[in-house]
């Protein structure tokens, strides 16, 4: 069985962040006694500073700092207990002693400044802090010291002021999760400005322009940046992240083009900028992403064309573009995009004719086209398929039409001719189609 348009939001298990529904997943510390049987090799000539003492004491202090009397899960934590039995503690062996090599306390009430002393953990390679709203103030300068982390995630906390370049230096990473959402939003926002800021998070934010150092995380599969108040330009550095499976960008304030070092990313499956500030043109770039199979780049302020080099796009499954300033025709190259499930182009200034084979049989997968609320004129191609070839293939998909065929939207347009046989014999679908509509020459309009 072919993956499904939702295959890419299993990658945010790599964060453990939503299941594929969109809802919470929630964290809590790893029960006490998380010692890894796995010993952790250094590089050849590598070494690591500090002991399991100073990571101790490290801990302490962690502890003091953000409130651990308070903390949901605290077992044996200040104790002389061994710190292998703290809750959320993992000990593992790296080069031939023990050493803390990740925190798992995410939705655990932490509650305070960060200190300092995290950075004396310098065996650390996972630190989830993720889930804890009351945890504020700033990243501190000393995290970045932890070179060996492959998974950093402050997901839905309240830390707040820049991303220092020093966040270079973590080249390590393979998962980085910074997002201010509880859920990932960026499949469902519709495209209207309007209701933009229903879906932007309250609360403090990491706010500032995104170092170019975010490119030495080469390393990195997933990346989360949405809904914090990231400013200024997408640095092209981005383009070096040439390990991204995941990179969501969603809900922020980013502005200027989007960087055709972009189309570099030859592993990119999942890509969201939608709900930001970026003008200008789309990169005929991003028809080189050979990997990709979600594009969300709704609600900017894009114009120009639309590349036909997305025509290229083997893999692609979602491609959201509603709610920009785009204009020209409809590339006649997206019918060649035999993977594809969802098209989205409502709300902006297209024209011309709908391609005559989009939607054709050559498009087996697809159940939703969104061409409202454009400058569209002709006639509705008569190759448009209407069915899917196994719609209980479907049934587990969140946010899809219920219906057993494949849904053109086509309201808001100038479109002429005569309604498909087919649209006529399903109210549901002309419900979608006509209204704003009717009056424009459709010579079997129902009375």
């Amino acid at each position: 069985m072919k993956k499904t348009l939702l295959s890419t939001l299993a990658l945010i298990a790599l964060g453990g962040v939503v299941t594929s529904c969109g809802k919470e997943q929630k964290d809590a510390p790893q029960p006490a006694g998380n010692t890894s049987a796995r010993a952790t090799e250094l590089p050849a000539g590598e070494t690591i500073t500090g002991s399991i003492q100073t990571d101790s004491l490290a801990l302490v202090d962690l502890y003091k700092s953000l409130d651990g009397m308070g903390w949901s899960h605290s077992n044996n934590w200040n104790s002389s207990r061994p710190v292998a039995t703290w809750a959320g503690v993992q000990v593992s062996d790296v080069a031939g002693a023990p050493r803390v090599t990740a925190l798992y306390l995410g939705g655990n009430k932490l509650r305070g400044t960060l200190p300092k002393s995290i950075g004396q953990l310098t065996a650390l390679r996972s630190l989830q802090l993720q889930y804890n709203r009351e945890l504020t103030g700033t990243i501190p300068a000393e995290l970045y010291q932890l070179t060996h982390l492959r998974s950093l995630r402050l997901r839905f906390t309240s830390l707040t002021g820049e991303v220092s370049p020093a966040i270079g230096k973590l080249t390590e990473l393979d998962t980085l999760d910074l997002s201010n959402s509880r859920y990932d939003l960026s499949m469902w926002w519709n495209g209207d400005p309007a209701t933009a800021k229903e879906h932007r998070p309250n609360g403090k934010t990491l706010t500032g322009s995104l170092p170019r150092e975010i490119g030495q995380l080469t390393k990195a599969r997933y990346i989360d940046l949405s809904f914090q108040g990231f400013t200024g330009t997408l640095p092209t550095e981005i383009g070096a992240l040439k390990s991204a499976k995941y990179l969501s960008l969603y809900g922020c304030h980013f502005s200027g083009e989007l960087p055709a070092s972009l189309g570099a990313l030859a592993q990119l499956e999942y890509f969201s900028a939608g709900l930001n500030e970026f003008s200008g043109s789309l990169p005929a770039s991003l028809g080189s992403l050979k990997s990709i199979r979600e594009i969300h780049i709704s609600g900017n302020k894009l114009t120009g064309a639309i590349p036909a080099s997305l025509g290229a796009l083997k893999t692609l499954q979602q491609l959201n573009l509603a709610g920009n300033q785009l204009t020209g025709t409809i590339p006649a190259e997206l019918a060649h995009l035999t993977g594809i499930y969802v098209i989205d182009l409502k709300g902006n200034k297209l024209s011309g004719t709908i391609p005559t084979d989009l939607g054709g049989a050559q498009q087996s997968l697809l159940i939703s086209v969104d061409l409202s609320d454009n400058d569209l004129t002709g006639t509705i191609p008569a190759r448009i398929k209407r069915y899917l070839p196994d719609a209980a293939k479907y049934a587990g998909l969140h946010g899809l039409p219920d219906y057993g065929y494949t849904m053109f939207v086509l309201s808001g347009n100038k479109l002429t001719g005569k309604i498909p046989a087919e649209y006529l014999a399903y109210p549901k679908t002309l419900q979608l189609l006509l209204p704003q509509q009717a009056g424009y020459g459709f010579s079997n309009e129902p009375k």
